[in-house]
């Protein structure tokens, strides 16, 4: 893996050219932009099950956060440090929102329901968020650019969804989570850009060992939560294991300034 590329900017307009690339080559029948907009949950049971998503959805975020608060002060580096704070700050708002409207839609307040799905991303990942920078950069992999492919599925096949959730969502969560993403390629590409070249070969296996270890501890939950996605926004899920694959190794393929081509064979989200 010697061949260094000169990398595009990354945007979203590249995070849509690349998937819709992707669509091309594995899933060319799937839509390319939204064919109809979702409707709210009619029935009880759908209702239950739009509740149980909503709540995934802010265990994810307040997840992060708890995440970003234990590593902020590891790295004595002040530019991580203000990304780190907005990313505490947003993710802590997506959160909250969510919780509001899992409570609006239920009657209840799903804090410890919230509490408990949390518990499960600590116990799936372990100490690899925190265990030292490898860890906490396969954490922002995987919870931040990995699962662009599962939004962009979510924007374009979703049939449920609670009017006041999406309009928060785009006032407010994708351009956030945008920033973030992007605070993330830019804070590996300071560190990378800078290493010589014997350097670097080091760290593309560092990071790929760290987030081939996250794509192991991940496997289950992703399952649980594209079935749960499923059954509580109706989401398309037959072709997301090998699109989330495909765009995984888009992801390290950029990250790494090598060609896709030249990627060792990668767990897959399916074994």
């Amino acid at each position: 893996m010697t061949a260094i590329l000169t990398r595009p900017n990354w945007t979203t307009d590249l995070e849509l050219e690349i998937f819709d690339k992707l669509l091309d080559q594995h899933a060319p029948h799937l839509p390319k932009k939204r064919l109809e907009e979702p409707r709210p949950p009619k029935t009880a049971e759908e209702r239950e099950n739009f509740y149980h998503y909503r709540v995934a959805g802010a265990a994810h975020d307040l997840f992060i956060v708890q995440v970003c608060a234990k590593i902020i002060d590891s790295f004595a580096d002040p530019e991580l440090q203000l990304f780190l704070s907005r990313q505490i700050g947003d993710d802590g708002a997506h959160a909250q929102n969510t919780r509001l409207r899992a409570q609006a839609i239920s009657g209840q307040d799903p804090i410890e329901d919230i509490q408990k799905q949390v518990q499960k991303h600590w116990d799936y990942m372990g100490d690899l968020p925190i265990r030292n920078w490898q860890g906490f950069l396969a954490f922002e992999l995987h919870y931040e650019l990995h699962i662009v492919a599962l939004l962009l599925i979510n924007s374009r096949t979703s049939k449920i969804n609670d009017p006041d959730s999406a309009k928060y969502a785009a006032q407010r969560i994708l351009p956030d989570e945008a920033v973030h993403r992007l605070g993330v390629v830019d804070w590996w590409q300071r560190k990378f850009d800078q290493a010589s070249p014997t350097e670097k070969e080091d760290l593309i296996v560092q990071v790929l060992e760290a987030d081939e270890e996250g794509q192991s501890r991940r496997n289950p939950y992703l399952w649980d939560h594209w079935l749960l996605s499923q059954k509580g926004i109706g989401i398309e899920i037959d072709e997301l294991p090998i699109l989330y694959d495909a765009w995984r190794r888009e992801v390290l393929a950029y990250f790494l300034d090598i060609p896709v081509s030249q990627l060792p064979k990668l767990i897959s989200v399916s074994d």
